[in-house]
């Protein structure tokens, strides 16, 4: 893996708009939902150029004051538009009901400018000086034209030399009567990945054995299986959430070749919104790798990211890198004078 490239690290796939209720309200019955802009790999790389990384979004927006909405929140957090595609079509949505340890979300992207235009995106045009591509698995559940063009993505960056970071980010309702073969990409994407973000469940069902037991004997059977199964394969990345002495904690796991280290289990004091904690541990992983830390940071560091995201409201990480090198995740909460 090739970590001396300079340039931008690319982050593809759609922008959406969540729509969320106040806790305790449901969809059926809201009047007011608060807006905030993401998306898994928008995410990603909000954390990433907030910490002073170089990051491209890429993408498409409609033609629309809401494209505008979107694109304004990319560069109020510092990640470059500048090859995003405006096209025709809608922009998809996401509706959040926040519900006691999680809630409900209900998907509304069907024919959206990214859907149906994600394919004019030329890549050859974007691997010179690219440093990084990441993107997700959720691509590949959007329709032959996104996740075509993903394919076609990974296989620009491979030939290039450019390493890539790939979120399998399983979502069921996304992946419901599609058919089986459309899975097959998930795999191959995973095949040329050098950083892969997946739990023991998502390596199960890409490669067709059950590996999905959580101790951590299990959870190194589980890597192991998929390093063998991937030759680009480097790390792998993934979160266990659990109940200890009924309290919510969360612990983070990094796998290399070699070794393998989990966190101890954090505890989820503050929990106001618990999305984008993925990708905020995504991107704070694909900082320490791109800094060369060694494997011990590179867990605590997505773990402290991963658990900072759930007190925060929105879908992205809101910091910046002296906030994340002093957070604790494993310290009593206190006010900041």
């Amino acid at each position: 893996m090739n970590l001396d490239l300079s340039g931008p690290v690319l982050c593809f796939g759609e922008v959406l708009l969540r729509l969320s209720t106040q806790p305790g309200t449901r969809i059926a019955s809201c009047a007011n939902f608060s807006a905030h802009a993401g998306g898994a790999e928008a995410n990603a790389g909000a954390l990433l150029a907030q910490l002073g990384t170089e990051v491209e979004m890429i993408t498409v927006l409609p033609r629309s004051s809401l494209g505008d909405l979107c694109e304004a929140e990319l560069r109020r957090v510092g990640v470059r538009t500048g090859n995003v595609l405006r096209g025709s079509g809608r922009l998809g949505l996401y509706f959040f009901e926040p519900a006691s340890g999680g809630g409900r979300i209900v998907y509304d992207r069907e024919d959206s400018a990214f859907v149906r235009h994600a394919d004019q995106i030329d890549w050859p045009a974007l691997v010179p000086g690219a440093r990084w591509l990441h993107l997700s698995g959720i691509n590949l559940a959007l329709g032959d034209k996104a996740a075509n063009s993903a394919l076609a993505a990974a296989a620009a960056m491979r030939s290039a030399g450019v390493p890539i970071s790939f979120d399998v980010n399983h979502r069921s309702s996304l992946w419901e009567g599609r058919p089986l073969a459309d899975f097959d990409r998930v795999r191959e994407l995973a095949g040329v990945a050098d950083v892969l973000f997946a739990s023991p469940a998502d390596i199960s069902r890409v490669l067709g054995i059950d590996l999905q037991s959580e101790t951590r004997e299990h959870r190194r059977a589980a890597a192991e299986a998929a390093f063998d199964a991937f030759d680009p394969l480097q790390f792998i990345a993934s979160t266990t959430r659990s109940m200890e002495a009924g309290r919510p904690t969360l612990s983070a796991r990094i796998d290399s070749r070699d070794l393998g280290l989990q966190t101890a289990a954090a505890p989820l004091v503050t929990m106001i919104d618990r999305i984008g904690s993925g990708d905020a541990l995504a991107g704070a992983v694909i900082d320490a790798i791109l800094r060369r830390a060694p494997l011990a940071e590179i867990a605590q560091r997505g773990l402290a990211a991963a658990v900072f995201k759930h007190g925060i409201q929105g879908d992205r990480w809101i910091g910046t890198r002296a906030e994340l090198e002093s957070f604790d995740p494993f310290a009593s909460a206190d006010v900041q004078r």
